[in-house]
C-alpha cells in the first residue's frame, strides 16, 4: 500500500470518527431539546395553574379586608349605640329633657351639669371614626354637647352656618330618627359633599321622661380607609340596612353606580358577583347591615402584572439557556480540548458564583429560619437546635420578644417606596438592636415581624424596648411622615414557644392606635362575647399532633385554656362551641392515622374513637390529643434521618436529578441542615458520598462487561462523558477504557 493510500485511509478514518462524533452530538442535542421542551411546557402549565390560584387568592384577600373593615365599622356603630343608651342613666339629661324653656331658673345650671358629664363621657368616643357628637332636646328645641348648649335654630344658622331656609326640614330629620340608629347624607344641609351623620333616638317610651336625639358626625376619611382598598381610586362601597336603604355610599360614584346595580337584582355566588367589568363583594355585618364593595377587574390585573412579567423573563431565560446549552454540547463534542478548557473555566466560574450566591442567600436563610421558628413548623429538636445555633440565639438566661410592627403613612403614598423601605429597615436596625442582633422580615407593605433577644429582668427589657419603639416612632414621624405601631407578644424564655408570642404580637398589632403605639398583648381587654381559637392556632395544633410533638400540644392546649377559661368568662353556649371546634381539629388528626398493623394498636385506636365520640370536656379533649400524638410518634420521621437517606441514595444514585434540595423535600428537612447533618453522621459531604456510589458501580459494570462505555455515563446519572471520565480517573487513578481493557 503506497503513501497516498495510507493518507486516504487515514482521512477516511478521521471522517468516520468525525461522523460518529457528530452523530453523538446530534443525539445529545435532540435529547436535550426534548427535555427542554418538556420543562418549558411544565413551566407554562404551572404558570396557568398558579395564576388562576393567585386571582382567587387576590379576591379572597379583598373579601377578607372588607369583612375586617365591616367588623370594625359594626363595632364602632355598636359603641355609638351603647353611648346613646348610657345617656338614659344621666339624671341631668332626664331633668333637662322635661324642661320646655331655657328661661327656667334651673335650666342653665342643669345644662352646665349635663355638659360636664358629657365631657367625661366623650373620652369613650375617641377611638371611633367620628368628628363630634351632639344631643337634640325636642321639648326645649335645644342642642347640647360637652362644649355648648344653644337653641336649635341658633345652632343651625349661627353656630354651624348650615344652608339657610332648611331648618324645619333639618328638625324633621332629627325627629324622624329611631332607636336602631340610621345614617343620613346631610350634604344638602351642611354644604359639604359626602358628609354623613348617624342619628339615634333614645326615647323608648318607658325609662326616659322626654325624648332626646343623639347624632354623630362621621369622619368619612377613616371610614373609607376601613372599607375601601388603597390600591385604586375607582372602587366604591355601600352600607345597606335590612330594609334595603343605602345608609352609606363611599368611593368613586362616577365610575360605577353600585346602588343601581343592587336595585337591578345582582345575584351573588359565595358573596361575589361580576357586573360591567367590576367585581362585587358582599359581606354581612353583625348589626343587620350589609356591606357591598365594587372593585374594577383592572385592580387584579395590575396585581398580576409583576407575576406575569417575572414568568415571561424566567421563561425566556430558560429558553435561551436551554438553546445555548444545546449549542455548547454540539461544540464540545466537536472540540474535546476546547471542551475540557471550557469546563474547567466554567467550573471555576460556577464555584465562584455558587459562593457568591451562598453569601447572598445567608440573610434569606436567616429569615427563613426565623419564619419557621415563629410558625412552630420545625421537623425535629435537632433541627431546632441547629437553627438556634445558626442564628446565634442559643444561650442561658435569655428571653425573647416578638414584635409585629406597622408603619402607616400620614399623608399620600410615597413616590419612592424603595427609599422609604431602606430608611425603615435602617432605623429598625439602629433603634431596636439591643445587646443581641435582631431578626426581622416583611409580611405586608411596611409591616415587619421583629424577633428581639434580651437578657436580665424581663420587665426591664420590655420597658427598654418600649422606649426604643417610641424613639423610632418619633424619628419616623418627624423625618418620614410615618406613624410606627408595634404589637408585642408575651415574653418567652423558651425559644420553642416563639410561635405563641408571634400570634399574640399579631393580635396586639390590630389594637394599636395613635394613643397605643406600643401595645403588649397582656394589655388587651379580652372579649367575653367570643372564644379564642383562630384558624392559625387550629392549624398549628393539627400540625403539632400529626408530627407527634406532645410538648407543643400540651403548650398549645394550655394557651387555649388560659385564653378562654382564665382570661375570659365564656357562657355555656360559647364554651360548647369552643369545645366543638377543638373536637373537629382532633377528628381531622384522627383521619390522618394510617391503619394499625397489630391487634393491640387496633384495640387502642378503637378505644380512642369511642372517647372522641363522647360529649367533649376540656380535660377529655386534652387527653385525647395527647393520645393521638402517641399514634403519630410511632409513624413520624425518626430524629436521625441519615440512615434512611443512605438507603435512599443506594437505591437512587443513578438518578441524574438527585441533589440536596430534592433530598430535603423527600425527607422534609431544610437543605442546609441536611448537608450539615449528613457530613456530621457520615464523615463526608453529600457530593463525595454520591460520587463514591457511582464510581463503585461504574467499576463493577466495566469488570462484568454488562454495559458499553457509550451508555455507562448516562446510566450512572452523568450529563456528558467527559465529566464521567474525569471523575472516574480521579477516583480510580485510571480511565474507564483502561479498566475495561485490563479486566480478566
Amino acid at each position: 500500500m503506497d503513501k497516498a493510500s495510507v493518507n486516504h485511509l487515514s482521512l477516511r478514518q478521521k471522517i468516520h470518527k468525525l461522523r460518529q462524533r457528530l452523530n453523538r452530538a446530534t443525539g445529545i442535542a435532540l435529547s436535550y431539546t426534548a427535555f427542554l421542551f418538556i420543562c418549558l411546557m411544565l413551566m407554562l402549565a404551572l404558570y396557568l395553574s398558579s395564576s388562576s390560584s393567585i386571582k382567587d387568592t387576590f379576591w379572597q384577600h379583598q373579601a377578607s379586608a372588607l369583612e375586617r373593615g365591616a367588623s370594625t365599622m359594626d363595632s364602632a356603630l355598636s359603641s355609638m349605640q351603647n353611648y346613646a343608651q348610657q345617656l338614659l342613666t344621666d339624671t341631668s339629661l332626664q331633668r333637662l329633657s322635661r324642661m320646655e324653656d331655657d328661661l327656667d331658673a334651673d335650666y342653665v345650671y342643669i345644662a352646665w351639669q349635663a355638659m360636664q358629664k358629657l365631657s367625661i363621657r366623650s373620652s369613650g368616643l375617641l377611638h371611633l371614626p367620628i368628628k363630634s357628637s351632639f344631643i337634640y332636646l325636642p321639648t326645649s328645641d335645644h342642642v347640647i354637647s360637652y362644649s355648648q348648649s344653644t337653641p336649635g335654630e341658633r345652632y343651625y344658622r349661627a353656630y354651624r352656618s348650615f344652608t339657610p331656609g332648611l331648618y324645619e326640614e333639618w328638625q324633621s330629620l332629627l325627629l324622624s330618627a329611631d332607636n336602631d340608629g340610621e345614617c343620613y347624607d346631610v350634604s344638602r344641609f351642611t354644604g359639604n359633599e359626602g358628609e354623613v351623620f348617624y342619628f339615634i333616638n333614645t326615647d323608648n317610651g318607658l325609662a326616659f321622661p322626654g325624648p332626646i336625639i343623639v347624632w354623630f358626625e362621621l369622619d368619612i376619611e377613616p371610614v373609607a380607609g376601613l372599607l375601601l382598598p388603597s390600591e385604586t381610586d375607582q372602587g366604591s362601597v355601600i352600607m345597606v340596612n335590612t330594609e334595603g336603604r343605602v345608609q352609606l355610599h363611599l368611593g368613586n360614584k362616577d365610575v360605577f353606580s353600585l346602588p343601581d346595580a343592587m336595585a337591578a337584582g345582582v345575584t351573588f355566588v359565595d358573596g361575589m358577583a361580576d357586573v360591567d367589568n367590576m367585581r362585587l363583594i358582599r359581606r354581612e355585618g353583625s348589626n343587620g347591615l350589609s356591606y357591598i364593595i365594587a372593585l374594577p377587574h383592572s385592580l387584579m390585573t395590575n396585581a398580576m402584572g409583576l407575576y406575569s412579567t417575572l414568568f415571561m423573563v424566567v421563561f425566556l431565560l430558560a429558553l435561551a439557556g436551554g438553546a445555548m446549552m444545546i449549542i455548547l454540547l454540539v461544540r464540545r463534542a466537536m472540540k474535546p480540548l476546547h471542551q475540557l478548557t471550557s469546563q474547567l473555566t466554567q467550573a471555576e466560574d460556577d464555584k465562584a458564583q455558587l459562593q457568591r450566591e451562598i453569601d447572598a442567600q445567608k440573610p434569606l436563610l436567616s429569615v427563613s429560619y426565623v419564619r419557621k421558628l415563629l410558625s412552630g413548623h420545625v421537623a425535629s429538636q435537632e433541627e431546632f437546635a441547629y437553627m438556634m445555633d445558626y442564628l446565634g440565639l442559643s444561650g442561658e438566661d435569655r428571653h425573647y420578644y416578638v414584635l409585629y410592627c406597622i408603619a402607616h403613612r400620614q399623608d399620600a403614598a410615597t413616590d419612592d417606596a424603595l427609599t422609604e423601605y431602606d430608611a425603615l429597615t435602617s432605623l429598625i436596625d439602629r433603634h431596636l438592636t439591643m445587646r443581641y442582633p435582631i431578626y426581622y422580615y416583611t409580611t405586608l407593605d411596611r409591616s415587619f415581624v421583629v424577633l428581639v433577644t434580651c437578657d436580665g429582668e424581663p420587665q426591664a427589657s420590655l420597658n427598654e424596648l418600649q422606649q426604643r419603639v417610641m424613639l423610632l416612632h418619633d424619628e419616623l414621624a418627624d423625618s418620614h411622615n410615618l406613624w410606627f405601631y408595634a404589637g408585642v407578644g408575651g415574653c418567652r424564655t423558651q425559644a420553642s414557644q416563639l410561635w405563641e408570642s408571634y400570634e399574640q404580637a399579631r393580635t396586639a398589632a390590630r389594637y394599636t392606635a395613635r394613643h397605643h403605639i406600643f401595645l403588649p398583648y397582656e394589655f388587651i381587654r379580652k372579649d367575653t362575647d367570643s372564644w379564642y381559637y383562630p384558624i392559625e392556632i387550629s392549624a398549628k395544633l393539627l400540625h403539632f399532633i400529626t408530627s407527634g410533638n406532645r410538648e407543643q400540644v400540651a403548650e398549645m392546649l394550655a394557651l387555649i385554656h388560659k385564653e378562654n377559661l382564665e382570661d375570659r368568662s365564656l357562657s355555656v353556649s360559647l364554651l360548647n362551641l369552643l369545645l366543638s371546634d377543638l373536637k373537629n381539629t382532633l377528628f381531622k388528626a384522627r383521619f390522618q392515622i394510617a391503619p394499625p398493623q397489630t391487634e393491640e394498636a387496633r384495640s387502642r385506636l378503637n378505644q380512642l374513637d369511642e372517647r372522641l365520640h363522647e360529649p367533649p370536656t376540656f380535660p377529655s379533649l386534652e387527653a385525647n390529643a395527647l393520645a393521638l400524638c402517641d399514634f403519630f410518634i410511632r409513624t413520624s420521621t425518626p430524629s436521625d434521618p441519615i440512615p434512611e437517606v443512605e438507603i435512599y441514595l443506594r437505591e437512587n444514585f443513578t438518578d441524574p436529578s438527585l441533589c440536596l434540595s430534592k433530598l430535603g423535600e423527600q425527607f422534609n428537612i431544610s437543605e442546609s441542615y441536611l448537608s450539615h447533618l449528613f457530613k456530621e453522621r457520615t464523615g463526608v459531604n453529600f457530593s463525595t458520598y454520591l460520587e463514591r456510589l457511582r464510581m463503585e458501580e461504574a467499576a463493577r459494570q466495566l469488570r462484568s462487561g454488562h454495559r458499553d462505555l457509550s451508555t455507562l455515563y448516562v446510566y450512572l446519572g452523568y450529563s456528558n462523558p467527559a465529566t464521567f471520565r474525569r471523575a472516574f480517573k480521579k477516583y480510580h487513578g485510571i480511565t474507564p477504557s483502561e479498566m475495561r481493557d485490563s479486566k480478566t
